[in-house]
């Protein structure tokens, strides 16, 4: 931004002379008034950065102007030029603020270095306020990642420790929308047998929008799944000015990949606001979409786990020997039918129960929560309250992360 000077002296040639050889050289905006009145609402109306002020102008002095512009309570660096002589004009000038006085006649070398002198202190004014409002922006751009990285915690938390999908890939819409400052969110997944990407959770759409499928090879979102990059769109971007149909001010899509295959997409839109988004919103969306993939993978996993299990289950329920699984804290993997029956247990859903709490036979739960020796299969006897006697065997399962027992009953 050019500094602005204005020259206010009643002579065009001082004019002329310190415009085209003192300031218009260093880069001034050069302004100019011919008499006291013009420049005292010149400096009103303009406010330049720095006035050169001649003392003995017709309509107003130079004391003049400056004693209005006190009046006003407006303060402009100045410099006064006064003839030789008048030192006590120049006295009277200090105290109404001026910066430096010049006595004429004066040569190019003493009014520039007058001119540095003058503006210095501005100059310093102007760089402290400049810093002051780099820091306050920093420090406000600094507490907005602490906020978006605070979300981000929470929801990786929530995706380590929850295997409800519903419930993480919303909770992952919504801090989208939070951390961004979005009006809508959506969460999109690919319907691979029709080449469709389609809702699967959402912030603040309306049920028309939560009920729309988008064409793979034929949308904005297709183009992300497609291309594996995200896309950020404003009201200046090329993307919207050739996607006319776009009904939204801006967005952003980032795609969601899993084990390097996309299997979906997450956006946010703002259809009112005129504020567009930036790469930070961009960084922020493609890590929710991380915790994203990560919970589905989670859910895939754990769906497949539940399948081989309930799998095991039957197969085992099959025989007339109790059999029970249990992890590495001794909580309930599984319990066929034959153990259920022996213990006396429902057939409600027990994995996930620890051992000691279903059985109250303690010789069992000691035998089952021995220390490992060696992965070495271990082999007892029981004998439960009602005179049955039991065999059992103890084996280490591969890993030693859990630890399956086969019971047979000992006829007499």
């Amino acid at each position: 931004m050019y500094e602005r000077v204005l020259v206010i002296d009643d002579s065009q040639e001082i004019r002329d002379f310190l415009c085209e050889y003192i300031l218009q050289p260093k880069g001034f905006e050069v302004m100019q008034a011919s008499n006291g009145l013009m420049g005292l609402e010149m400096a009103i109306a303009k406010e330049p950065d720095l006035m050169i002020v001649d003392q003995q102008m017709p309509r107003l002095t130079g004391l003049e102007v400056l004693e209005k512009l006190k009046e006003r309570g407006i303060e402009i660096p100045a410099i006064l030029a006064t003839a030789h002589g008048s030192e006590e004009t120049a006295v009277a000038a200090f105290r109404l603020g001026i910066r430096d006085y010049v006595i004429k006649p004066f040569d190019a070398d003493e009014i520039s270095e007058s001119v540095d002198r003058a503006l210095r202190e501005s100059r310093l004014q102007r760089e402290r306020d400049q810093l002051v409002q780099q820091l306050m922006e920093s420090n406000s751009q600094l507490q907005r990642r602490a906020q978006e990285l605070n979300v981000l915690y929470g929801v990786g938390k929530s995706v380590a420790s929850s295997l409800d999908l519903e419930e993480v890939l919303h909770r992952v819409v919504e801090a989208a929308v939070y951390v961004v400052g979005a009006e809508e969110g959506s969460l999109m997944l690919l319907d691979e047998e029709h080449g469709e990407l389609y809702i699967r959770a959402s912030k603040n759409l309306d049920s028309k929008a939560r009920s729309m499928r988008k064409r793979v090879n034929d949308s904005l979102a297709g183009k992300v799944l497609q291309t594996k990059r995200a896309i950020a769109i404003g009201n200046d971007s090329q993307w919207k000015r050739t996607h006319t149909a776009l009904l939204v001010k801006s967005l952003i899509y980032v795609p969601l990949i899993l084990q390097n295959k996309p299997i979906g997409v997450l956006g946010v839109t703002n259809r009112l606001k005129e504020t567009s988004f930036d790469s930070n919103d961009t960084r922020a969306l493609s890590a929710l979409g991380g915790y994203a993939t990560i919970a589905i993978n989670n859910a895939n996993i754990y769906s497949e786990i539940e399948r081989e299990r309930e799998t095991l289950t039957a197969v085992v329920d099959q025989t007339d020997n109790p059999v029970l699984v249990v992890d590495e804290e001794f909580k309930v993997i599984l319990l066929n039918k034959s153990a259920r029956e022996l213990f006396q247990l429902p057939d409600a859903k027990l994995s996930g129960i620890p051992l000691q709490k279903l059985i109250k036979d303690p010789a069992i739960v000691e035998f089952v929560s021995q220390p490992e020796e060696g992965g070495v299969d271990t082999e007892g006897e029981f004998v439960l309250a009602d005179g049955r006697k039991y065999y059992a065997q103890l084996a280490i399962i591969q890993g030693g992360s859990s630890r399956s027992v086969l019971m047979r009953r000992v006829e007499d």
